[in-house]
């Protein structure tokens, strides 16, 4: 059932997309391919933008004690945005739209009470008084 449920999806979303660009052309018109190419344009600057700062945004995740896990995810809404937003429909655009407005999780940033920063320095010679 699964090959069949595959198949479904792979050839009913195009013919989702080609129906609905049809409705919003006869509503709109000729703007719709105004819209198609502008979100070519934003998707191919979500991928360049994101492809770069991914790496970035994971090392700082290390390095401020972070998930990186996190960082990943969020870069990876990100290009999978940027991928709708390529895919030439109307509704892959809502659906980058939603990926790229949808709240993200905040992790909890870990707090070590028995932790004190500071510096240490040993010094033996201080001698303790007799009793």
């Amino acid at each position: 059932m699964a090959p069949w449920l595959l198949l479904t999806i792979l050839l009913g979303f195009p013919l989702l997309e080609l129906w609905v660009a049809v409705l919003v052309a006869q509503k709109i018109g000729w703007w719709l391919l105004l819209w198609l190419i502008g979100s070519v344009v934003i998707g191919i600057n979500l991928i360049r933008k994101q492809q770069f700062a991914m790496l970035g945004q994971v090392m700082r995740a290390v390095q401020q004690g972070q998930d990186p896990f996190q960082a990943i995810f969020a870069s990876g809404r990100i290009l999978l945005a940027g991928l709708l937003f390529i895919f030439p429909g109307v509704v892959s655009d809502g659906l980058a739209l939603l990926l790229l407005i949808w709240p993200r999780r905040r992790a909890p940033v870990p707090i070590d009470s028995d932790v004190i920063e500071g510096e240490f320095r040993r010094e033996d010679s201080i001698k303790l008084p007799k009793d």
